[in-house]
């Protein structure tokens, strides 16, 4: 951990939870604490953050809610202190924190890339969900519902990736990672990964070559072709929009506004108030199905 995630755990007790120090009362240090393990649930879930920890606390309430519980991990990319106490409050049970703070990029996109490997290192399930911290799923059963279709057979399941029509048409075929369900034994059989590093010294891709391309899903699909696995398509992703489907709520590129697009955000502002109260309201129907009030 960095010193401020560091800091934040010893003060607010979450500590306890980090392997193998904060552990090392337990019996079997590396195994944690907690009684249910990370690997003894059917999906982990994997979401990079970034200073927009509001949105991050609906989006983890709504995977509590779904039909299947997942185990969830945060990758945060660079917030601030104050943002960072807060998500270490988070940590828990079913929920680990990780934390990158690199000083400098070759892409604005590269963070991402380096959060998902990041996960796809650390999943300890057969299953790996990848969303966004703005997407909020809008389906109970979605993550029950992928993994009975992700398998061997179909290692791939999500969105495609939102389009790069005035620069190539290699999105096409490239999957994103919205809203993305992987059979990891297959994934690491493949070295299937994200790294700006790999697009441009493996595949040879400039660092920039036009607006949003190369972006952060080239590296990953160019690897899958490579392997044979295409994708199975649920969806497509859309560009500079509130995207509302039956499987999700997203209010594309929140975070990322934030800090590089003012004019955009504004609008994308909006958006997200009005997801974040569909949410709400959503969750609480959620949370009295669970605890069995409704049918």
């Amino acid at each position: 951990m960095n010193s401020f995630s560091s800091i934040h755990s010893l003060q607010l007790g979450t500590f306890r939870f980090v392997s193998p120090v904060g552990t090392s009362d337990c019996p079997v240090k590396w195994e944690g604490r907690q009684k249910r393990k990370p690997w003894d649930y059917e999906v982990t879930v994997a979401i990079p953050h970034l200073n927009t920890f509001d949105d991050l606390v609906l989006c983890i309430e709504l995977l509590r809610a779904q039909s299947v519980s997942p185990y969830i991990m945060i990758v945060d990319t660079g917030s601030q202190p104050d943002i960072i106490r807060d998500l270490e409050a988070l940590r828990g049970e079913d929920v680990e924190i990780h934390y990158i703070q690199a000083n400098a990029y070759r892409h604005s996109s590269e963070p991402v890339t380096v959060a998902l490997d990041l996960a796809q290192s650390l999943c300890r399930t057969k299953l790996l969900f990848h969303t966004h911290s703005d997407c909020f799923l809008r389906r109970r059963d979605l993550l029950e519902t992928w993994a009975r279709i992700t398998n061997v057979n179909t290692p791939v399941v999500g969105y495609r990736m939102s389009p790069r029509d005035w620069v190539t048409r290699e999105w096409e075929w490239m999957v994103g990672h919205t809203a993305l369900m992987l059979y990891m034994p297959s994934i690491h059989r493949a070295g299937a990964t994200w790294s700006y590093q790999r697009v441009h010294y493996g595949y040879g891709y400039p660092w920039m070559l036009a607006s949003g391309w190369p972006d952060t899903e080239v590296a990953f699909n160019r690897a899958l072709r490579d392997a044979g696995i295409a994708p199975v398509f649920m969806g497509h992703d859309l560009n500079g929009t509130r995207q509302i489907n039956d499987d999700f709520d997203h209010c594309r590129s929140f975070p990322g506004s934030m800090i590089y697009g003012p004019e955009y955000h504004s609008q994308c502002k909006k958006w997200m108030e009005e997801a974040m109260s569909d949410g709400k309201d959503r969750l609480l129907s959620w949370k009295q199905q669970k605890q069995g009030l409704t049918t």
